[in-house]
């Protein structure tokens, strides 16, 4: 309940601020929320770069009782503006976020995903625990380069209460996600609430449409992810949106859409590449085909909008730049150095890309990669827009495949209807928006490939490893951006009978398509706890060992045979007691050796030498965690290998363990300087297979 309360409290002053964001600067009420939450992730962001996250917390709801007071104070002549925001958009965006936010506090949905644990999930605890950015904390993080931006919007949702609460990550990324679809749906006013019913839903299903391409027996955690994929891409379509539904570019609206472009930057590395893209669709509209006035602080007509071109394509290049001088001042490493299998730096990628494209001193691994990628585009399920008619081998069923090539016939046709239900300037604008828009997804596509030619390993590239992550972000947004243009064109025309038969036919379509692959009870709307069950007994077993340690303390874990995520799992679970990276959990035995990878950061380069390479025997494993200062064993897994190479170090020789007594173990030192490890009884421990 408190956790609850402290979330609706940083809503409501989230609403503070986007009504009072709405109200001074007259920007439309659906677009207020995506306004807000854009400015929210960069203002904590800001602070963030300098370690000022405190001063950032307090100044976000100063600025939301400043907020309040002056509505208060300007309560009279208000009074008649309220009114704008008893919109379908705005509605939709209080309902959908109020109902979320009760749902997860009572249900309280948990991380599973094993990049939930490497980075997503464990860095928004790592930055709520010790109140400082990840990187001026890492601990044994093994990721600390990615931009902050999503979990700089989940701190500032965690910034109340002294503990964090796993499940506001998901609420605040969901709140996102819905201020994103309230914008596509502001062109809908009162009297077109049949237009903008289809279209919520619509927006409500993109995340599942676009990202599940199969039958799913498990839960589809599509709105319980702490992954930025998915709301990256939706962030890159509702910045070109929030600019396409404002009638009116005022300065306080372009700034907006800047905030979002920069926002999009700072969601995930490849976000940059889809700000500049949303950035540079936005300019051309503004140079090209806006036909109002367009204002700069004194500037008119051309000045103005140049003006604007340069902060809209300037505050994500600033803010790459930022986040490049934080890592360097506080990492000690360059963001223009990519690494990856060639450790190429990124203008050096592209160009050796480009160069290779058109023919100079091509490569076969480039061939082979960027074969792989323009066969996967046509070839490769990843969505749920699949329909088999006359046989899975009939030309109608390989053409509506699932593929990428079948979610861009689908975005096609959204913008074709777009086109014939639009007024005159609409189709203009709607033309080339489909034009840049296309060959901004052809940009993309190939920049993807570049990473896969230049950063993947073999093994990676080959079987373009986590393609559909990649890649659906732009479809998503672009889908979003698509429909957008659909429904502006049908509230702005009136009654368009087959523009309205087309979008709830597609309405019905992608309802199909979802009851199809998605059992409502394996979604968000009604997930089993059995699911959950496995996770929440590795969490409260580690938990409960917690007991018996302080932040002291450091853990050396043993899962045998793990392939890592069980070591990400209880790092997240035992923070902020620190577990050391043990072989990442990987299966321990007199013939497994340790790596660079593996050896602590505070090793000096004398103890890197000598540790390197070295095979964990027993002594050696004494060796190492002395060396490495660890004063606990946690066992998650044991294997007989384990039991006869160090059993002989345990005081019970693993049987209170094996007994399912305990899983902690404390290592103390004996008076000739061996090593030692002693049982911790536990109330419960977790069983463990041999």
């Amino acid at each position: 309940m408190t956790a609850f309360l402290e979330f609706f409290i940083t809503f409501a002053a989230l609403c503070i601020i986007m009504a009072a964001i709405g109200l001074r600067f007259r920007i439309p009420a659906g677009l207020c929320p995506l306004a807000g939450s854009c400015f929210t992730i960069l203002w904590f962001t800001l602070w963030g770069f300098f370690d000022l996250l405190a001063v950032a917390g307090w100044g976000f709801f100063l600025l939301a009782g400043a907020a309040l007071g002056w509505m208060i104070w300007q309560r009279g002549s208000l009074r008649r503006e309220w009114g704008r925001f008893l919109t379908p958009s705005a509605l939709f965006f209080l309902a959908a976020s109020v109902l979320v936010i009760v749902y997860f506090a009572v249900r309280q949905p948990i991380p599973m995903e094993w990049d939930e644990f490497s980075f997503w999930s464990i860095a928004p605890k790592v930055v709520k625990t010790t109140g400082h950015m990840y990187t001026v904390e890492p601990g044994n993080l093994r990721v600390t380069s990615y931009v902050p931006g999503l979990v700089m919007l989940d701190y500032a949702f965690q910034f109340l209460g002294t503990q964090f609460v796993p499940w506001k990550v998901f609420a605040c990324y969901d709140i996102l996600l819905f201020a994103v679809f309230a914008a596509v749906l502001c062109p809908a006013d009162k009297k077109h609430w049949a237009a903008a019913a289809p279209a919520g839903v619509l927006c409500l299903l993109t995340p599942f449409l676009f990202t599940v391409y199969l039958r799913i027996i498990y839960v589809s955690t599509v709105y319980m992810s702490s992954y930025a994929d998915i709301p990256m891409g939706i962030l890159f379509g509702g910045a070109v949106v929030l600019y396409l539904c404002a009638e009116k570019k005022t300065p306080a609206l372009l700034l907006a859409v800047a905030f979002a472009v920069t926002a999009e930057s700072l969601t995930k590395d490849v976000g940059f590449a889809l700000a500049l893209i949303a950035a540079a669709l936005v300019c051309f509209d503004l140079l090209f085909v806006e036909k109002g006035e367009v204002r700069l602080f004194g500037l008119k007509k051309w000045p103005a909008r140049i003006g604007w071109c340069v902060i809209l394509m300037g505050m994500p290049v600033a803010a790459f730049v930022g986040w490049a001088l934080h890592m360097s001042y506080f990492l000690h490493v360059s963001r223009f150095e990519i690494g990856g299998a060639q450790s190429m730096g990124m203008a050096q990628m592209v160009l050796t890309g480009l160069a290779e494209l058109c023919g100079i001193g091509r490569t076969e691994h480039f061939t082979t990669v960027m074969g792989k990628m323009f066969t996967a585009f046509y070839s490769d399920k990843l969505s749920m827009w699949s329909i088999t008619l006359g046989g899975e081998s009939s030309v109608f069923s390989k053409l509506l495949n699932g593929s990428g090539l079948t979610v861009v016939l689908v975005i096609f046709a959204v913008f074709a209807m777009a086109l014939i239900a639009a007024d005159r300037a609409g189709r203009v604008r709607g033309a080339f928006l489909w034009l840049w828009s296309s060959l901004g997804f052809v940009a993309y596509y190939i920049f993807i490939g570049f990473t896969y030619v230049y950063v993947f390993h073999d093994w990676q590239s080959e079987g373009l490893v986590s393609y559909n992550r990649y890649i659906y972000p732009y479809y998503l947004g672009w889908f979003l951006l698509a429909l957008t243009l659909l429904l502006q064109a049908l509230c702005k025309r009136g009654p368009a009978h087959l523009g309205r038969l087309f979008l709830l036919a597609l309405c019905a379509v992608a309802l199909w398509r979802f009851c199809g692959y998605v059992r409502p009870q394996l979604c968000v709307i009604d997930y089993p706890d059995s699911y959950f069950s496995g996770m929440k007994r590795d969490l409260s077993a580690a938990d409960q060992a917690s007991g018996y340690l302080t932040e002291d303390d450091r853990i050396f874990f043993v899962s045998q045979g793990d392939d890592g995520k069980a070591w990400f799992v209880y790092y997240y679970a035992f923070y902020p007691i620190l577990t050391d990276y043990s072989l990442g959990g990987g299966t321990l035995s007199p013939e497994a050796e340790l790596t660079k990878l593996a050896l602590p950061s505070f090793f000096t380069s004398e103890q890197r030498e000598t540790f390197t390479g070295m095979k964990m025997t027993a002594e050696n494993l004494c060796l190492y965690l002395e060396a490495t200062g660890c004063t606990a064993i946690y066992i998650d897994t044991l294997d007989l290998t384990f039991i006869d190479t160090y059993g002989h170090l345990f005081t019970d020789q693993l049987a209170e363990c094996r007994a399912g007594n305990t899983n902690l173990y404390r290592i103390t030192t004996l008076a000739d300087g061996q090593l030692q490890f002693e049982p911790v009884t536990m109330a419960e421990g977790k069983v463990v297979y041999e």
